[in-house]
């Protein structure tokens, strides 16, 4: 069974970092129910391609479900045909097709306490998550965040106001590949 894409309006563009943008849809309220969420799932978007007309990408919801947004975060990619063009192209107002959100990765239980790893882009479905089980949850969550250097932190303010907001429920450790190299399996394991 197919599923039905949808064209939605670019309701705002959000520079996050040099090479990182945000991007939050205009979902009407016809398409409320077609584009609920979990934390932790994506959107699949049809970027404009001149060699096949749509490039399909799947980019992980920012956004949190309560909050009736409906944000991607597309980091550039060396060589990568859509988040180069997104990242150079985009603009509020302009339109894309879209697929409701899908994706597996999402918690269980968001009163558990939660231990979530992210490296680079990859914490978009993490923040997601984070987010959720903060405002709507009742457990601890630690999150463990890989970066190349403090400049590409993608939400670095805004997790910095989490730590502020849940003092004793979120943790938030950051590794700088400039300053600490590459975490180690074994260094990894020794945090978990």
């Amino acid at each position: 069974m197919a599923t039905e894409s949808y064209v939605l309006t670019v309701a705002e563009v959000i520079r996050e970092t040099d090479d990182a943008t945000s991007v939050v849809f205009d979902v009407p309220e016809e398409l409320q129910e077609a584009f609920a969420y979990t934390p932790g799932q994506f959107l699949t978007l049809g970027v404009p391609s001149e060699q096949t007309g749509l490039a399909a990408r799947c980019y992980s919801l920012s956004s949190t479900p309560h909050s009736g947004r409906h944000q991607v975060t597309v980091k550039r990619t060396e060589d990568g045909y859509a988040s180069n063009w997104i990242n150079d192209n985009l603009q509020a107002g302009d339109t894309l097709r879209v697929l409701p959100p899908s994706g597996i990765f999402t918690p269980k239980d968001l009163d558990a306490d939660l231990l979530l790893f992210g490296g680079g882009s990859g914490v978009t479905p993490v923040i997601s998550i984070a987010r959720t089980a903060l405002e709507k949850g009742s457990g601890k969550v630690v999150l463990f965040y890989a970066n190349r250097d403090e400049t590409s932190v993608i939400f670095a303010e805004e997790l910095t106001a989490l730590s502020a907001e849940h003092p004793g429920r979120f943790t938030v450790v950051h590794w700088l590949e400039s300053v600490q190299g590459l975490p180690s399996e074994e260094q990894l394991q020794t945090f978990a």
